[in-house]
């Protein structure tokens, strides 16, 4: 593989979109896990519905199902 490839501005583009993807859906998917591992008893649906909703609607599905989360786990 040569260096003009790594270069490209297909290689760029691909970098872009995975530094997004986990900007966008790798933290905030980590951090409900992490939280609702401590606090819920059922933390892979939390996790598995913020992955979701942070790929299909990046900033706005990440926020509600955090506010959705708060209020349902803190009224616990």
């Amino acid at each position: 593989m040569s260096f003009a490839l790594l270069t490209s501005p297909q290689a760029e583009m691909l970098s872009v979109f995975v530094v997004a993807g986990v900007l966008l859906v790798g933290i905030p998917t980590a951090g409900i896990y992490r939280d609702a591992s401590a606090h819920s008893p059922r933390p892979l649906a939390w996790t598995a519905a913020m992955a979701i909703a942070a790929a299909v609607v990046p900033l706005l599905g990440a926020l509600g199902v955090w506010m959705l989360y708060t209020s349902v786990e803190v009224g616990r």
